[in-house]
């Protein structure tokens, strides 16, 4: 047996918006809340509509896509992410510069906004990355 990441998770101040801004950003289609049998389970279990609400998820139900999860976190920020998500408009080959500069204009027009151009070396290969933030301030890379 081995593992594998069953979700990323994100602590969100509104998690159905974010949801909505991922959901986007990978392509997935738009969120549109819990099914309605589930919805039912969890209100027979006692949970309140705002208790439904503090999770939502951005996935496109493909096991070979990763689904991201979203929980309502409301406590002050107070350090930097430890993680990050590094994304990418294609899964074939690396991105030339001008076609990250397209994505990132897409990414920013969906609610992101760029934090700076990260340019370093690892040996001979050049590393470039544009740092973001998503609509809550969580930082994440296009590459």
């Amino acid at each position: 047996m081995t593992a594998r990441i069953a979700n990323v998770t994100i602590h969100a101040e509104n998690p159905t918006e974010l949801a909505r801004f991922w959901a986007a950003v990978m392509g997935y289609p738009e969120p549109t809340g819990w099914p309605d049998e589930e919805v039912a389970e969890l209100k027979a279990a006692g949970l309140s509509d705002d208790d439904i609400a503090a999770r939502a998820e951005a996935w496109d139900g493909d096991r070979a896509h990763q689904r991201f999860y979203f929980t309502r976190y409301t406590r002050e920020r107070r350090q930097r992410n430890r993680l990050h998500i590094d994304v990418t408009p294609f899964d074939d080959r690396r991105a030339t510069r001008d076609e990250l500069a397209v994505e990132r204009d897409r990414l920013v027009a969906l609610g992101a906004s760029v934090e700076k151009e990260l340019l370093g070396f690892w040996g001979p290969y050049e590393e470039y990355a544009i740092m973001m933030r998503d609509p809550e301030g969580n930082e994440f890379c296009l590459q």
